[in-house]
């Protein structure tokens, strides 16, 4: 009796323990409630499979910015300037931007270009043309001046490197 007693508690405990260590163990998505509020927002996506976000340290005049969303109604030209810190950012570019629910090529000009900048020896990772990139924007309100969409891209600097831009994700108010 004893030895069965000693078993349960141990078989309880053991239990108690796995389900304590899958619960802290599972990633929680932070923006899982952000995403049911069309209010909120947010920027997200994965380098090189490591969650991403714009972060920035206020200063005391006139505090930070995260991101930076221009759209030009005319030309269609959409501008999304995201930053982790004084090194890091991320810079989307995109043209002829004009209805929702449609992928659109990211872009690469000889002035402007879709590009990662982590001030790396070898220079900003530029959009790699040769690879599929795109942005789908599946929210494109011009009353309530407010764009989601989905996108991914990879980049390569002057060195050869690349990086890979994944799970990209955005609820975002612009101006224009």
């Amino acid at each position: 009796m004893k030895t069965q007693t000693k078993n349960l508690k141990t078989t309880l405990w053991l239990l108690t323990l796995m389900m304590t260590l899958t619960f802290f163990s599972c990633e929680k998505d932070p923006f899982e409630d952000c995403r049911k509020d069309p209010a909120c927002e947010y920027f997200t996506c994965k380098v090189n499979g490591e969650r991403w976000e714009p972060q920035c340290e206020g200063e005391p005049l006139f505090g930070c910015t995260l991101w930076d969303v221009q759209y030009y109604k005319q030309t269609g030209y959409l501008i999304m300037i995201l930053r982790k810190n004084d090194s890091e950012s991320i810079v989307i570019y995109v043209r002829d931007l004009f209805d929702k629910n449609t992928d659109y090529n990211l872009f690469k000009g000889n002035n402007t270009s879709t590009l990662y900048r982590n001030n790396n020896s070898c220079g900003n990772f530029l959009l790699d043309p040769n690879l599929n990139n795109f942005i789908n924007i599946t929210e494109f309100d011009q009353n309530t001046f407010r764009i989601k969409g989905m996108f991914k891209f990879s980049s390569l600097d002057t060195c050869g490197n690349q990086i890979h831009i994944t799970d990209g994700e955005f609820n975002l108010p612009y101006r224009f």
